[in-house]
């Protein structure tokens, strides 16, 4: 009877330890799901800098501050002033009571059933309410094709113009002649209007000054994951001695670093700023490697095993998802 009793109580444990590691499986895999389609959007009210328009010419004065003020308000790095500029420029070359053949109105071109959506009760004919709408609207589909390949604002763009189903659909800017000259003629108006940041956000080149010095001392040495110096960096770990060389303490890790900021993109380089890219290990929302623009067109990262701390072309930097500027926090 004992020993009956014996194998009944551990076929009882065994069945037990494995219907916990049943249900432990299914829970770590719900993790995992919510993960893949949350991850894209964890970082888009992330963006620390408030930014301003370079060049003003042909704005209408009595939208500029409105422009600026729903951009850095819209909650995405995408939206920058100069983007939103462009796109009502675009849209209605600043019209509120423009209107398409197709039922578009006011001066951001809402379709009626986009903006008892997304007008938040306001009056579309309105700028106060629809130029911040607009933002928010621009933030939210690009919220909708993150998980999308490409540049966040060409996706954003695509899907404000021909609807976010057909991005997804195409993966990426759909092919229609329309949409893509609509993509292209906005990006090109906001390079001319040009982002910058805010009063306060610029960073003098004496400041920053001992960490290019410092990333410069360490190109050759080699590549190690983990490595903390000061014969051996990873990506992360190079950049965060840098900045510790003026009293800026970094994260230690790329997906920390990125959350630390203040995020700064759509604006012009400066020389210390960090940018990020999914890398191999990581994604759009987590990337994996960092490094850091010194200027020229160049960009110094301890880049892996095969190559240790090199200098690139900013053109080898493809995929960027974000910038950041650390000493525009003490700015």
């Amino acid at each position: 009877m004992a020993r009956g009793a014996r194998r009944t109580r551990g076929w009882m444990i065994w069945l037990g330890a494995g219907t916990a590691a049943l249900f432990g499986g299914i829970l770590l895999f719900i993790c995992l799901l919510v993960l893949l389609i949350a991850g894209p959007f964890l970082f888009l009210d992330d963006d620390g800098g408030p930014r301003t328009i370079t060049n003003s010419e042909g704005i209408p004065d009595e939208y500029l501050d409105l422009i600026i003020q729903a951009a850095n308000d819209a909650g995405c790095a995408e939206v920058t002033p100069a983007l939103l500029a462009a796109q009502l420029h675009q849209e209605s070359g600043f019209n509120p009571q423009a209107q398409s053949p197709v039922g578009a109105m006011g001066i951001a071109q809402f379709m009626p059933g986009t903006w008892a959506t997304h007008g938040n009760g306001g009056d579309v004919w309105d700028p106060k309410d629809a130029i911040p709408a607009a933002a928010r609207y621009d933030c939210a589909v690009a919220a909708t094709v993150a998980r999308v390949p490409g540049p966040g604002q060409e996706k954003m763009l695509a899907a404000y113009n021909a609807g976010p189903g057909a991005v997804l659909r195409y993966s990426g800017v759909p092919p229609y002649p329309e949409t893509r000259n609509y993509v292209r003629t906005i990006l090109a108006k906001a390079r001319e209007y040009g982002d910058a940041l805010a009063p306060g956000g610029e960073v003098s080149a004496a400041d920053v000054a001992p960490v290019l010095e410092f990333v410069r001392s360490q190109v050759g040495k080699p590549y190690v994951w983990g490595a903390n110096g000061p014969d051996a960096w990873d990506c992360s770990s190079l950049v965060q001695a840098a900045y510790r060389t003026i009293g800026v303490e970094l994260p230690r890790v790329t997906t920390d670093q990125v959350r630390a900021g203040p995020r700064v993109s759509g604006v012009t380089l400066q020389p210390g700023d960090l940018l990020f890219i999914p890398g191999t290990d990581g994604t759009v929302a987590a990337p994996g490697h960092v490094g850091m623009y010194v200027g020229n067109g160049q960009m110094i990262a301890a880049k892996g095993a095969r190559w240790g701390v090199v200098v690139s072309d900013i053109s080898s930097w493809t995929d960027v998802v974000a910038v950041t500027r650390p000493l525009a926090a003490r700015a």
